[in-house]
């Protein structure tokens, strides 16, 4: 190895190798015939080992002895990400105490690094013990055999692996694989200027039809192909003469579009005037957070499409998240029919090369505007003005893999170093929202009333309980009957909402009282019509319906809970002639999915959409006069200190479907606790019906946003095991936090086992604004469970399961 010498520049790296333990860079030398920049993966040497990592700076000095210091061994590609994306990943990493590498994967191309797989090849004679022999046969193959085949860390087969590599029966192997995705091109083809003097023989009707073709401009080969059939032999000929021209030139993958549209207005509001007032002044201050408060129909919208306009005309760019994969098709849409190609997107529904081009639209500033989901924040716009959060109570913001970033904050965060604004949009913000606001941290502007001129939609609370008193059994109450068969008769649309898919949410013995449950999770199996099965939704498990009870064999296992297969079924029974349109996760999980049932919906009159969460925000057709939300009690009982103000929120939002158009719109809410704050704020249109009960509470028992929360999980095959490491992590924690924290626990998490593996955690209480991450980590760090238990450390959480 050669020494580096004073002079030789160091790269500091981060090795992509998610573990906290090796959170911090590592300095390499950067050899002369190397080109090495910011951002650039990079091969490196780590102990005995090779690994894939990321250079986050270059310096000309190193802290470390310089015979220790080791050589960068290969540029793997092109530069990822810049020292903006590298800052932010740093605060993300210590926020949230997460590992650095898993910060930084956060600003990298969807499917496009390269990755190391490392494995064991055979070597030397086959071993005598069966077990050894199977592995070295495995291991014997042209690729050998990699980790990821030999189980978990920590298993069975990779300690044999590790046991046959000491002796020499295996050989380490490393080995660099492409990225998953790449660049395309496509071929062009268009007329050169000789074709002003060329004139096809009678017969050439072919070269004729490519000319005309390509009268307008370049058209691709795969398009002329579609649009003429098979013309190549056209093409070729022309092209020979110099009449056409062939070229290469890079092809974006771009995901369909839709025909949502976005109507300028004669004219705005006093709100959205005021909004749009707000965002120039914080732009005109180097940045700032504007809260727009408005209530559902309000043209929250449109105060984001012309706050983006304003900021194009000045060279800026923008970045908009939404917060379920669902709208976004109806949002691109809008913002395409406004700003035509110049916007991409970024969610987890596109394909990976979608994800790449639209990745790689935004680096390239060929956009003006990213639309998408939570990870769409971190798409590598140059010249960012803007960043607009919709629907910023929404807990989808909150990443639930590490890092466990909330895309509000991080969001806040990047407009701050970048000198950018960040505008937050809700009907119903959140109590952190609320919170900044009273503090004189953020701005707020109120936009009480509907765009047009439009009637808030009338409320109905029906007693479900005294429904089935007086003798009417069904899901659906007498008012919602009567609103569905209006809708019919006259040709209208409705919205149908249930937190619950599925036919039922669970079978009971009516003899013995027995549920069948997942066997890898502590929650009931879902019973499913199709197919007549039972599935779990946490792990994924399906098993047949039993025919009796498993336990005391009685015929009588009945279905509780009504799901979404079963209120279609019903619906389509009580109110004949009325088309349905499923939409949850069943129906949409394929690719374009949500976009197909949309379609759907918007081409039926009359029509009802029926769905869960995915239908109780940002859809926005004006032809909505009645939404009918099944059961309001499905997120009231949840152990969640949010359970409240989400279910106001909820019920708030789909409430704001109906009657958005020129029509009166109608609500029936259908509970079993009609006098629950959260259904009484609806009903009378006045959130602190709910919000001065949740502000008292909270501060009461100390929970957000008055308090911050740390909830630190402990997982293990076994049960004993998992609440061992808590006990020790709550030990350590309380030997390193201040007087004035509290720590909490151990106990068995809220959903005790999931996937097989039994949960225990430790919850942290701080006072707000205090910074707990270092504190943690430290605590953590020193004392940190080993072995087969997985822990993970939810900063900030948006619930406690």
């Amino acid at each position: 190895m050669t020494q580096p010498t004073p002079h030789t520049i160091f790269a500091r790296v981060v090795v992509d190798l998610p573990t906290r333990a090796l959170s911090e860079p590592f300095d390499y030398s950067v050899p002369p015939d190397l080109d090495v920049n910011v951002g650039v993966p990079v091969l490196v040497p780590l102990g005995a080992t090779r690994a894939v990592g990321y250079v986050v700076e270059l310096t000309s000095v190193t802290e470390a002895p310089l015979e220790s210091v080791r050589p960068i061994e290969a540029v793997l590609g092109g530069p990822l990400f810049d020292e903006h994306a590298i800052t932010i990943a740093d605060w993300i990493s210590h926020t949230y105490v997460a590992p650095l590498s898993e910060s930084l994967r956060l600003f990298l191309p969807p499917g496009g690094t390269p990755r190391l797989i490392r494995g064991y090849e055979a070597q030397g004679e086959p071993p005598v013990r069966p077990e050894e022999l199977t592995l070295w046969t495995r291991a014997g193959g042209e690729k050998g055999v990699a980790d990821g085949e030999l189980g978990a860390p920590g298993s069975a087969a990779r300690a044999l692996a590790a046991r046959m590599s000491a002796r020499d029966q295996l050989r380490r192997t490393y080995r660099l694989v492409s990225p998953r995705v790449s660049e395309v091109s496509e071929r062009l083809a268009e007329l050169t200027p000789d074709v002003a003097a060329f004139v096809p023989s009678a017969r050439a009707t072919a070269q004729r039809a490519v000319i005309d073709a390509l009268s307008g401009g370049p058209v691709s080969l795969a398009e002329l192909r579609a649009e003429l059939g098979s013309v190549d032999g056209a093409v070729n000929k022309l092209a020979s003469l110099g009449i056409v021209r062939v070229i290469e030139r890079r092809r974006y993958r771009r995901p369909p579009g839709n025909n949502s549209l976005a109507p300028r207005p004669e004219h705005l509001s006093t709100g959205q005037q005021d909004g749009l007032t707000a965002i120039a002044e914080a732009r005109a201050a180097g940045g700032g957070v504007v809260l727009l408060e408005g209530v559902t129909g309000s043209g929250k919208t449109e105060v984001y499409l012309e706050a983006i306009e304003d900021v194009i005309e000045h060279g800026g760019r923008a970045i908009v998240l939404v917060p379920e994969i669902s709208l976004t098709p109806q949002t691109v849409g809008r913002f395409r029919s406004r700003f035509g190609e110049r916007v991409a997107v970024l969610h987890s529904r596109l394909s990976d090369g979608e994800r790449y081009d639209q990745w790689r639209l935004a680096l390239n500033g060929v956009v003006d505007v990213v639309v998408g989901a939570r990870s769409a924040l971190f798409a590598p716009l140059p010249d960012l003005e803007l960043v607009v959060i919709d629907e910023e109570h929404e807990s989808s913001y909150k990443q639930s893999a590490s890092p466990r970033y909330h895309a509000r904050e991080v969001a806040e965060r990047i407009c701050a170093q970048r000198g950018a604004v960040l505008v937050l949009g809700s009907a119903t913000p959140s109590m952190e929202a609320h919170e900044h606001v009273d503090a004189g941290t953020w701005s707020r502007v109120e936009l009480p009333e509907r765009v047009g001129g439009g009637a808030f939609p009338a409320v109905t609370v029906v007693d479900m309980g005294t429904e089935f008193g007086s003798g009417h059994r069904s899901m659906f109450s007498r008012a919602l009957l009567t609103g569905l068969e209006r809708v019919r008769d006259a040709g209208e649309k409705a919205v149908l909402f249930l937190n619950r898919r599925g036919y039922a949410s669970f079978l009971l013995c009516r003899e013995c009282g027995y549920v069948p449950e997942c066997p890898s999770c502590s929650v009931s199996l879902t019973y499913h019509e199709h197919g007549n099965m039972l599935v779990c939704h946490h792990c994924g498990i399906r098993m047949a319906a039993p025919p009796i009870c498993p336990k005391c064999s009685s015929p009588y296992l009945r279905r509780f809970g009504a799901g979404t297969q079963r209120v279609e079924e019903e619906l389509a029974t009580l109110v004949p002639g009325l088309p349905i349109v499923r939409m949850d996760a069943d129906t949409t999980s394929r690719k374009g999915g949500h976009e197909r049932a949309l379609l759907a919906f918007e081409a039926m009159s009359p029509g009802v959409l029926l769905g869960t969460q995915m239908v109780a925000k940002g859809l926005d057709y004006p032809d909505v006069t009645l939404v009918g939300v099944i059961n309001a009690d499905t997120t009231m009982h949840v152990p969640d200190f949010r359970a409240a103000e989400r279910t106001y929120q909820l019920l708030q939002q789909v409430s704001g479907r109906a009657g958005r158009g020129v029509k009166p719109g109608e609500v029936v809410v259908q509970t079993y606790w009609p006098d629950h704050p959260a259904v009484q704020a609806v009903a009378h249109r006045d959130p602190e019906l709910v919000y001065l009960g949740e502000r008292q509470t909270r501060k009461q028992l100390g929970y957000p946003p008055y308090t911050r929360l740390v909830n630190v999980v402990l997982t293990a095959a076994d049960e004993q095991v998992a609440r061992n490491a808590a006990a020790a992590v709550a030990r350590s924690l309380r030997e390193a936090v201040p007087d004035d924290w509290k720590v909490l626990g151990p106990a068995s998490a809220p959903l005790s086992k999931l996937k097989d593996r039994y949960r225990w955690h430790v919850l942290l209480k701080a006072p707000a604004g205090a910074d707990v991450s270092p504190v943690v980590a430290d605590a953590l760090g020193q004392h940190g469970p080993a072995g087969e238990c997985v822990l993970t450390v939810d900063v900030d959480p948006v619930d406690l399961m």
